[in-house]
């Protein structure tokens, strides 16, 4: 076998001599076809990284089926269709209780619902909430989620969320209610960024299993990706827009098993919360040991945790005193007495939710300097 491959090479010189110059050839082709390889990859993961981000149509029919307010034992809701500023129309409740003078006195939550599925898919959730608290509820599908127009980004959804506050503050019944944001994963993602550019709009901000930033989540999720994490389009910086955030109170909902959300992410922005202000104790902790990151929700004492933070804190606060910032829909009966059909254009007054990406730059710079 041997003699055959020198008599190949023309003898064991002549061998020695081109085996040497073959193999940079065979290194240097491979080493251009597993750059070629990656790079696709690369392209690829750059392509798609929304549709990874925003997972929409998880579970199986999230953009045919959501579910009512009634079919959990809570009647007396308005389905919304709300047109943004970019021309999406996105859909919504707005869970009332049983009278205009009940829903009128009562705290609204804002439910801002994490990466898979529609709002349909939380209503257990937010019935639970409803009934511990007393309070209304708004809950919404981003774009491209349920049965919502439109595709998904950080962009489009500040846009939704905005467009939600603006609705809340123009609709008679909730225009004057102490308004608490409530997120879970993503949704802890979009309440920050809502809360840190209205802050004088809310009473109460509550995060559930969120994280730091899109780029330093990729690691523990996507480990293979974790050196290209600056392709990432998708921000959500909420390690610094959290520090925006001055005066509104903060509970902090951590399960202690996440498993995709690495929980020193919580801890984290839980420290960076308090550093900021002045009131104390503004920002509370709770943390569940066996929770992980989809069923810290039903975890023992998860909703009377957040009934007893609600009474101290929400129940508390001083009366809603409209800003004028926001409330620019009519206040009409259509909006009042919405039958799922009407759209409401939203025109706002109010700064808008992009700049606060540039805000956050500055904050960053002059912490670096």
């Amino acid at each position: 076998m041997l003699y055959a491959i020198l008599a190949y090479f023309g003898g064991s010189d002549n061998a020695v001599s081109s085996i040497w110059n073959w193999i940079p050839t065979t290194v240097y082709y491979g080493a251009v076809m597993g750059a070629s390889v990656g790079a696709l990859a690369l392209t690829i993961v750059w392509m798609f990284q929304r549709d990874m981000v925003y997972p929409a149509a998880f579970p199986a029919h999230s953009r045919e089926r959501v579910s009512l307010p009634s079919q959990f034992g809570m009647p007396h809701f308005d389905d919304i269709r709300l047109e943004t500023p970019d021309k999406v129309v996105i859909r919504g409740y707005l869970i009332k209780q049983a009278t205009e003078e009940e829903t009128k006195r009562a705290p609204t939550l804002m439910y801002f619902h994490a990466n898979a599925g529609n709002m349909g898919h939380r209503l257990p959730i937010a019935k639970l909430i409803y009934d511990n608290t007393k309070c209304n509820v708004f809950m919404l599908s981003y774009r491209g989620y349920g049965l919502s127009d439109g595709r998904p980004s950080e962009a489009g959804l500040r846009t939704d969320a905005l467009t939600a506050l603006e609705f809340i503050r123009s609709h008679p019944l909730t225009a004057n209610t102490k308004l608490v944001a409530y997120g879970q994963s993503l949704g802890g993602a979009v309440a920050i960024n809502i809360v840190a550019a209205h802050e004088s709009e809310f009473a109460g901000l509550i995060l559930e299993n969120t994280f730091l930033s899109i780029p330093k989540l990729v690691p523990n999720v996507l480990p293979i990706l974790k050196h290209f994490t600056f392709l990432a389009s998708e921000k959500w910086n909420s390690e610094a827009n959290i520090q925006r955030i001055a005066k509104v109170p903060i509970l902090f909902l951590s399960g202690l098993q996440d498993e995709l959300v690495p929980p020193p992410h919580m801890r984290q922005l839980y420290e960076l919360a308090t550093r900021v202000g002045n009131e104390k104790p503004r920002v509370s902790w709770e943390e569940f040991s066996r929770g992980n990151h989809n069923d810290t929700c039903v975890q023992p004492n998860y909703y009377e945790r957040i009934s007893t933070w609600w009474k101290e804190v929400v129940d508390k606060a001083d009366p809603y005193v409209p800003t004028g910032r926001l409330g620019t829909l009519e206040s009409r009966n259509s909006v009042e007495k919405s039958d799922g059909e009407n759209i409401y254009r939203v025109q706002s007054a109010s700064k808008s939710l992009s700049d606060i990406d540039d805000d956050s730059a500055n904050l960053s710079t002059k912490k670096d300097n």
